[in-house]
């Protein structure tokens, strides 16, 4: 019953709509239409992995100092020009400036959206906010994968399905800035 809650609901939506487009098809992309050997996009993949184990902690701790609203606005926007550069910068350097942004802000939202359930309700009812917006995560990437790869069916191509995660990671962002989380209301 908790606007906020419903407001970090769509905004988890649209990160699990966006990222799971880009871990999904990063490699069959670089592969099908950059020319990448399975295995030269499969080590840029794993270089990612690495470099992104500390998304998390990097962007909570902005998002502690600057606010959840910021801190989930920063990621967004970086990722917004993560997919956009992966899908329209046909070359080595566009490939590998995305998969910089990517391992920089990877799993950073999620440990921003665990803060934020603790702000809007509480720590006591926090788990219940976080499983709650869990929910539309899940759906977010559910619709991913099927949205782009009927696009790469239809198209012939990925290009657009990176653009469609760029808009939703922008959309994101936009949604992060008319966050209005209050103290939290004691049950």
């Amino acid at each position: 019953r908790t606007f906020e809650v419903w407001h970090l609901a769509l905004i988890y939506t649209l990160f699990g709509f966006s990222y799971i487009i880009y871990v999904t098809f990063f490699v069959r992309y670089l592969n099908w239409e950059a020319g990448f050997s399975i295995e030269s996009a499969g080590r840029l993949w794993s270089i990612v992995g690495a470099l992104s184990i500390a998304s998390g902690f990097i962007w909570g701790t902005f998002s502690d100092r600057a606010g959840r609203r910021y801190g989930l606005a920063a990621v967004f926007i970086l990722q917004f020009a993560c997919y956009l550069v992966f899908g329209v910068w046909k070359a080595v350097p566009g490939y590998c400036l995305s998969a910089f942004l990517f391992a920089l802000t990877a799993w950073s939202i999620p440990a921003i959206m665990a803060a934020a359930a603790g702000d809007v309700l509480g720590a006591r009812l926090a788990p219940a906010a976080l499983g709650f917006i869990t929910l539309f995560f899940g759906i977010g990437q559910l619709a991913g994968p099927f949205v782009a790869g009927r696009i790469a069916d239809t198209q012939g191509s990925y290009t657009m399905a990176f653009v469609i995660a760029a808009l939703a990671s922008l959309a994101g962002g936009l949604l992060s800035l008319m966050l209005r989380i209050r103290k939290p209301v004691h049950h």
